[in-house]
């Protein structure tokens, strides 16, 4: 770790994406590049179901919080959710993010967790945002779409509302910095707090409406 206790680091909560996940959402977000210049393309390779961005911290309070969440994390079970269908903030009018959908019955699960660990955020000191919508982020907007990219992204998101892309085992939560520089950002795990060891259900995956 650097020597520098003044230096500031940008990190988040965050479930691991498996890679067959990752895999089948190649080809909706393929389907984007045509909008590229109104829109800012998620690589899946950057892809994750973030539960809490903590923003930017000194890295000594990063190594703080580390007792508090692994304590709230080991008190959930691990659960199984699903990547299915997409959406956009706010709406597909004007869409700012375009996202592919987290749900299965184990949805209260990941909202319980998420919560507790907002809970144990806050008794910190962090200012933590309530709002929870479980998502993976395909791309966001650089500016409103023109016309004829709504036209667009109405046939993306006829094509695309309600397919499945895969099972998103949670297991652990990652404590992950963030490194923003010309190129793409640079993901570094901090830490890993595992979820306890229980039955993994096949859950089953909830059908839209």
């Amino acid at each position: 770790m650097p020597a520098d206790e003044g230096e500031r680091w940008r990190v988040f909560l965050a479930v691991e994406v498996p890679n067959a996940v990752r895999a089948a959402l190649r080809e909706p977000v393929a389907a984007l590049q045509p909008l590229s210049a109104s829109l800012r393309i998620n690589p899946v390779e950057r892809m994750h179901l973030t539960l809490h961005f903590l923003g930017h911290l000194p890295r000594t309070d990063v190594e703080h919080l580390r007792p508090a969440l692994a304590e709230v994390v080991a008190r959930h079970q691990r659960f199984r959710l699903a990547a299915r269908g997409v959406g956009a903030f706010p709406g597909s009018g004007r869409p700012q993010v375009l996202w592919a959908g987290i749900t299965g019955a184990d949805l209260p699960r990941l909202t319980a967790l998420q919560s507790e660990l907002g809970g144990a955020l806050r008794a910190s000191g962090l200012p933590i945002d309530d709002r929870f919508h479980p998502h993976l982020t395909l791309a966001r907007a650089r500016r409103p779409p023109r016309v004829e990219e709504r036209k667009r992204l109405g046939d993306w998101s006829a094509r695309w509302e309600a397919v499945p892309f895969g099972d998103v085992p949670a297991d652990a939560v990652r404590l992950v910095r963030s490194q923003l520089g010309a190129g793409p950002p640079r993901y570094t795990t901090l830490a890993t707090f595992p979820l306890t060891i229980g039955p993994l259900r096949n859950a089953p995956i909830a059908q839209p409406g």
